[in-house]
């Protein structure tokens, strides 16, 4: 006789009001067949306590389910909210063109790198990537294959980087490497492997392409301002003094 009203929170309200409404039914139907052997109010009293009950239990589990459908959707929008989010961060850090780093995204890790340097002695080291006559591939070929150069040049860097070190584009046809806890010997084994792989690679369209290199480790006193600019000495050694090559300072 318990059923038809726990129905409405083991079944649902559906099936609660049919076998609410079932059971009274029976519930007349046994009266009327035997009503010499009960009272007529007590059953008109016991009929009307059993249809509060059944009508309290089925507005309970109405607004039951309104609140776990609005406490779902709520769940929902905030999964995607926080979906929405991670995106928008993504796409603070990340280059439009060739979908590394940005500037943004190398100056924070510059930063965080040099302040892990000057409070705990933890060296690092950047590399500073120059195209090699960048302009000409534009002027002969057009900006649009200069773009593509670009993600090549972008992709072949990312594939030969190591794990813990951070590729960006630093602007235009530059691209920088922060790499943790490397020092002297560290950075130019990896400048000089990426230098002959630039150098060994076909791009598509323009074939053949060269970069420079400047690069630099982290000397007791420097700030971001000074290891930048030592970096871009070297390129700027390496760019006037042949080209194709890696220098250090």
């Amino acid at each position: 006789m318990l059923y038809p009203i726990a129905s409405f929170s083991i079944r649902g309200l559906k099936e609660g009001l049919v076998w609410t409404f079932s059971l009274l039914l029976i519930l007349i139907t046994i009266y009327t067949q035997m009503s010499f052997l009960y009272n007529v109010y007590s059953f008109i009293f016991f009929c009307i306590a059993y249809f509060m009950v059944s009508y309290l239990l089925y507005w309970y589990r109405h607004y039951e389910l309104k609140i776990f459908t609005k406490m779902f959707q709520v769940n929902k929008l905030k999964e995607e909210l926080e979906e929405k989010n991670k995106e928008l961060k993504r796409i603070a850090i990340t280059d439009k063109l060739t979908n590394i780093y940005n500037r943004v995204k190398l100056d924070s890790k510059m930063e965080a790198e040099m302040n892990r340097a000057q409070r705990f002695g933890h060296g690092f080291s950047i590399i500073i990537i120059d195209i090699d006559y960048f302009k000409e591939v534009n002027d002969n070929y057009g900006h649009q294959i200069g773009d593509c150069v670009l993600i090549e040049m972008a992709n072949l860097l990312k594939s030969h980087v190591r794990n813990t070190d951070t590729l960006g584009r630093w602007g235009g046809e530059e691209f920088l490497i922060i790499c943790p806890e490397t020092k002297e010997e560290g950075v130019l084994k990896l400048a000089n492997n990426l230098q002959k792989t630039i150098e060994e690679n076909t791009f598509s369209t323009i074939g053949s392409k060269t970069a420079s290199f400047g690069i630099t480790t982290y000397i007791n006193g420097d700030n971001t301002n000074s290891i930048l600019k030592r970096a871009d000495d070297a390129l700027y050694k390496a760019k006037t003094t042949g080209r194709n090559k890696v220098e250090i300072l």
